[in-house]
């Protein structure tokens, strides 16, 4: 009965505040280019690194434009009450913290003196995903973040005031069932986080990235009033930013929605009375998602990946392309978990080097098709093997069908994998053919056996 009143009031709301003109058409003129210069990296990745890998990640955000760090959760409360925390702490919320090392001052001061502004996260709980903001975790977890920011003001703003650029509140506010009916309460928590920033330093901009979902949410119209409500609700500031994530790399949106998104977001900043950036997170990422009975209808959508994967760059340039139309400034999730040359194979970030000298035009060479496919059968099934493609960058995957219908997907985007594959249920009758997918999303010929 609840979530029924819920979805028919805020579907009248959005119809009242003015939902239904979204014209759906891109706007011709760009706002900004059509490239990323900032970068989210989770504080459990970098934890372990060392000056010297610091120093190799920062050199290599500069060769690739990099201007903006923001440091995830910087403390996070597991299920079971227990906190985590990234930074030297001595706050009575982390008398029995796990020491995960020290984040934010390794991140400063390798970012001192480079022209990287950093945006140092807060708090953030696991519970978040599954009971958002019910249940008094999330009050808890802004309380501790309120906290934070005077602590870490005041241990590290002094000594890194040219690289401690500003605050990312790290609770990612969406419009699913288990946070929409409470954005009031949403804005109470972040709000708390205002009032700290303002007694330490005002001037610090504060950034949020939050999300909308068309699956697990009380639907479209729905959704453009929640985020009417919470960013009423929101004590912002000349120079805060809101940067949403476009959600598409997650699947919680289909890119044919994009423009809709934009618009969405577009009108509800608009209507602050604050001077509020509004920037984009496009996501680089492609996640993996398994076969559910619901998917497509409550949940989303199966993937053909069963790994997290780098995204190919025509997805990518595509979600940019739509982004520049309405938002200031790009941002990613991200350049330092998927682009990387430290990270990931430095043919994505060479393909998109490529892309942005070349006025925003993505290379179309395909690929060689796979050479050799060969089949064999023993006790253990079918296996296939072919050679390696060759590309003018290279090969992020390569896609096997078995009898014209989807078999698998080989990923190439991190460690080198083999070129073949076994099929336990395979039989001497059945087709299998493979082709390849380089970094920009060209295919190559099939190659059939």
């Amino acid at each position: 009965m609840f979530v029924a009143i819920k979805n028919l009031f805020t579907a009248l709301l959005a119809l009242i505040v003015g939902a239904a003109p979204f014209s759906g058409q891109l706007p011709e003129e760009r706002k900004c280019n059509p490239e990323f210069n900032g970068t989210f990296l989770q504080s459990w990745a970098s934890s372990s690194w060392d000056e010297a890998r610091w120093a190799e990640e920062i050199d290599n955000m500069l060769d690739d434009g990099i201007e903006y760090l923001i440091l995830q959760d910087i403390a996070n409360m597991d299920s079971n009450g227990s906190w985590t925390v990234y930074y030297d702490e001595s706050l009575p919320a982390f008398d029995n913290a796990a020491d995960g090392g020290d984040v934010v001052g390794a991140a400063l001061e390798a970012c001192k003196g480079s022209g990287i502004k950093v945006f140092i996260g807060l708090a953030m709980c696991d519970s978040f995903w599954t009971v958002g903001n019910f249940f008094g975790d999330y009050t808890r977890v802004c309380d501790v973040a309120a906290d934070m920011v005077r602590d870490i003001y005041n241990k590290y703003y002094t000594d890194y005031s040219d690289a401690f650029y500003g605050w990312y509140f790290t609770p990612e506010v969406n419009n699913m069932i288990n946070c929409a009916p409470l954005m009031g309460k949403m804005a109470n928590g972040l709000n708390k986080v205002i009032d700290a920033i303002n007694e330490t330093e005002a001037s610090l901009p504060l950034l949020i990235s939050p999300f909308t979902a068309d699956y697990l949410s009380f639907g479209k119209a729905a959704a453009y009033a929640d985020w009417l409500t919470f960013f009423e609700k929101v004590n912002w500031r000349d120079g805060d930013i809101i940067a949403p994530q476009d959600a598409v790399g997650a699947d919680w949106i289909d890119e044919s929605e994009l423009v809709r998104i934009w618009e969405m977001y577009s009108a509800a900043v608009d209507r602050i009375d604050a001077d509020v950036k509004l920037w984009a997170n496009v996501e680089n990422f492609d996640i993996a998602i398994g076969p559910s009975p619901l998917g497509g209808i409550i949940l989303r959508d199966e993937t053909e990946n069963i790994e997290s994967v780098t995204a190919t760059l025509d997805r990518f340039v595509r979600q940019m392309d739509i982004a520049s139309r309405y938002c200031e400034n790009i941002i990613t999730f991200s350049y330092s978990h998927y682009y990387s040359k430290s990270m990931v194979k430095p043919f994505y970030i060479e393909t998109y080097h490529d892309y942005v000298s070349n006025g925003y035009v993505l290379e179309s060479q395909a690929p060689t098709a796979p050479a050799n496919l060969a089949k064999s059968a023993d006790e253990n099934g079918v296996t296939i093997a072919w050679d390696e493609s060759n590309d003018n960058f290279g090969i992020a995957y390569y896609r096997v069908t078995k009898n014209g219908e989807f078999f698998t997907r080989i990923e190439n985007y991190k460690w080198d994998y083999p070129l073949e594959i076994t099929d336990p249920q395979g039989t001497e009758a059945d087709i299998y053919a493979v082709v390849a997918c380089d970094a920009a999303g060209n295919f190559s010929m099939i190659s059939e056996v």
